[in-house]
Formats: C-alpha cells, sequence, structure tokens
C-alpha cells in the first residue's frame, strides 16, 4: 500500500492533479461535459509536452547561437534506438519521443554572459509558444493547452538547480548573482568540459594538459579536483582517484547538487579500486555504498547510477543483478566511456556466470567504443586467460 501511494506524493502527481481538477471545474461551469473535459485533458497533455521541449531547444538554439558547449542531446526517453555524431555532438534518439534533453555547458569567455543570452533565447521561445496557444484559448481543448503551457512556463523560471538539471530562471537570475567563488568554478567547466573530450577520444596527456591549466587557474576548485581524479580512472589509477576525492569531500563543503555529483564520482573509483585490488574492500566497500546511497539522496537520478550499481552488485557476488543493471547502465550512457565501463561490467558479470560467449560480444561492443579504457583492458586480459 505505501508503494502504492508513494508517486502520488511526487511533485509531478500532485501538479496533474491539480490541474486536471482545475480543467474539470472550468468546463463543467462552462457546460461542456465529459466530451470538453476529455478534450482539455487531451489539449493540456499536448502543452505539458510541448512547452518544455520549446524550452529546451530554445536553449539548443542560444547555445550555439553565443558560443556554449553542446556535447549530447537526447531526442526521446526509455530505450536507446541509436546513436549518431552531428559534428561534435552526440545525438541518442530513445523510443518515446516526448522530451528533449541536452548536456551544456560553458566553453568560453564571457561564460556568465553567453549562458544569460542563451537562457533568455529559451525564455523566448517557451512565451512565443504560450502566445501562439492563447490563439485556440477559445476551444476546450485551447482551454488545456493555455494551462500547462502557462504553467510549465511559470515552472521553467523558477530558479533551481538540480543533478542533471538547470532551469531557464536559474541561468537567468540565479547565475547572474552567483558568488565569486561559485562562479569560479562555473567558469572552470569550460576546461572541464574540454578535458572530458579529450579523454573521450584518448587523447590522455592532452586531457591532463587542460586539467594542469586549469590547475594554474583555479588550483582549490572542485571542478579542478575532479578533473585531476578523472585523468587518473583514465590511467587505471583508482587509488589515486578515490583519495584525491576523499580529500576533497573532507576539505570542501559543496552545496547539495555538486556534492551528489562528487559523491556517485567517488562511489565508481572506490568500486573500481576494490575490484583492481589497488584498495583494500573492508575499508572501501562500506564508504561506495553510503556515497551511492547519499548521492541519490541528494537529488542524483538512480537510473544514471544502473552501471555503479551493477558494479557493487558484481563485486557482491549478484551476478544476475550485475548483468541487468549494467545493460542498463550501458543503455542509458550519455558518454562513450561511460558506456564502455557499463559494458566491461556486463562482460564480467557474463563471466562470473560461466557465459563466456555472451562476455566476449559485450567485451566487443565496448571495444568499439573505448578500447583503451582501464576496465576493458582488463577485462579483454581476464578473458583471453579463460
Amino acid at each position: 500500500m505505501r508503494a502504492l501511494w508513494k508517486p502520488l506524493r511526487r511533485p509531478w502527481c500532485a501538479t496533474a492533479s491539480a490541474a486536471l481538477l482545475v480543467l474539470t471545474a472550468l468546463e463543467l461551469l462552462l457546460g461542456k461535459g465529459p466530451g470538453g473535459i476529455a478534450l482539455a485533458a487531451a489539449g493540456a497533455l499536448l502543452g505539458a509536452i510541448a512547452l518544455p521541449a520549446a524550452i529546451r531547444a530554445g536553449l539548443l538554439l542560444g547555445s550555439f547561437l553565443f558560443g556554449l558547449r553542446v556535447s549530447n542531446i537526447v531526442i526521446g526517453a526509455m530505450r536507446r534506438v541509436t546513436s549518431f555524431r552531428l559534428g561534435g555532438v552526440l545525438v541518442t534518439v530513445r523510443a518515446l519521443p516526448v522530451v528533449l534533453s541536452a548536456d551544456i555547458g560553458p566553453r568560453r569567455e564571457p561564460v556568465v554572459t553567453r549562458s544569460v543570452l542563451a537562457a533568455a533565447t529559451s525564455a523566448l521561445s517557451g512565451l512565443l509558444v504560450v502566445g501562439a496557444c492563447l490563439l485556440a484559448a477559445g476551444s476546450s481543448f485551447g482551454h488545456g493547452l493555455v494551462l500547462a503551457t502557462t504553467a510549465s512556463m511559470v515552472h521553467a523560471l523558477i530558479p533551481r538547480r538540480a543533478p542533471l538539471n538547470t532551469s531557464t530562471g536559474w541561468l537567468l537570475f540565479g547565475l547572474p548573482r552567483m558568488s565569486e567563488s561559485r562562479r569560479l568554478e562555473f567558469r572552470a567547466g569550460a576546461y572541464a568540459a574540454e578535458a572530458h573530450a579529450l579523454l573521450q577520444d584518448g587523447e590522455l596527456d592532452a586531457a591532463e594538459a587542460v586539467v594542469d591549466e586549469l590547475a594554474e587557474i583555479a588550483p582549490n576548485a572542485r571542478t579542478t579536483a575532479s578533473c585531476r581524479a578523472t585523468v587518473h580512472q583514465a590511467r587505471g589509477e583508482f587509488d589515486r582517484a578515490t583519495m584525491l576525492l576523499l580529500h576533497t569531500l573532507s576539505t570542501h563543503s559543496p552545496e547539495a547538487r555538486e556534492m551528489s555529483y562528487l559523491l556517485a564520482g567517488l562511489a565508481g573509483l572506490a568500486l573500481s579500486a576494490v575490484e583492481a585490488g589497488q584498495l583494500p574492500s573492508e575499508d572501501l566497500l562500506p564508504t561506495a555504498e553510503q556515497a551511492l546511497q547519499d548521492s541519490v539522496g541528494l537529488g542524483f537520478p538512480r537510473f544514471e547510477l544502473s552501471g555503479t550499481f551493477g558494479l557493487l552488485a558484481l563485486i557482491n557476488g549478484e551476478t544476475e543483478r550485475a548483468k541487468q543493471l549494467a545493460e542498463l547502465g550501458a543503455r542509458n550512457a550519455a558518454s562513450g566511456t561511460t558506456r564502455a565501463d557499463n559494458l566491461a561490467t556486463l562482460a564480467r558479470a557474463h563471466m562470473a556466470r560461466g557465459d563466456n560467449v555472451s562476455a566476449r560480444a559485450a567485451l566487443a561492443e565496448a571495444e568499439g567504443i573505448a578500447a583503451w579504457w582501464p576496465r576493458v583492458c582488463s577485462t579483454r586480459e581476464r578473458l583471453t586467460i579463460c
């Protein structure tokens, strides 16, 4: 019973219920009856899909126009159908094409000005959609359309920043008011993006040179430490990366959003260090488990951590669960190295279950993405011995 009521307590469910009650009351007052209510609900559903898509499309357009970094675009939700590169952007198409999302961040100075201009483009796109919907306000369908798009527009303009989600309102009103220390962290994202792009291509020395440059500009920034840890991870130095993030967490007090990212990264690195025998499991395994749970508790989407949960299950001997989670993680991974890492976990889960044929298939897919990635290489060594 508790599991049944849990979804009903979520904000989106409460909002949808309130909107349906308002539309029902409106249509009954206008004498439209059940048919009018159904049309209004259909309009509201379309508006709830169209307005967020317009906001995101506007932000994408603004990002391209004003020089922000766009590295990933995801069209739709649920199962991945296909991925392809459009210039330097990885585009992923999923089975249910009702949402649009993208990985957008700073690329070059002036970072704050470029971000605000991109957000203004996003807001303008949303307002244009609301204005167009007002033209249909005379019908029951239009009532639902206007209510949904207006509510979604107001919601988009509320400043909020959560893991993997930054609102247009935050970019417009929150970003310009940031303290200097937080603004430095935001600006450091341009270097982090460049290092990340180089790592995706296996250019480790070039990526490390970018991190060294960042360290000169912002030596004490959390972004610098995270980038350094990622380079250590790409070199297979999981122990050094883990200890670096542990030190960062002990010396900084980041806000919830940044903390969730750091904890998610710490969990994955600690588990990789345990798996590789670089750090003792009795010390690190409880730390990794707690970091995973705390990251989710702070708002990091659990499905985005499927691969890390899969690695935890594999280390704990839960091979079937590890296989399922690694498959889910590989399907949802936004970057090539993350997908390759999850496929390496999948291959090891197949090996643990005695299915070396499936393990080789998973490993071949991982090698096609990032054959140089440390866990892919070590999985190849283990599978060759088998």
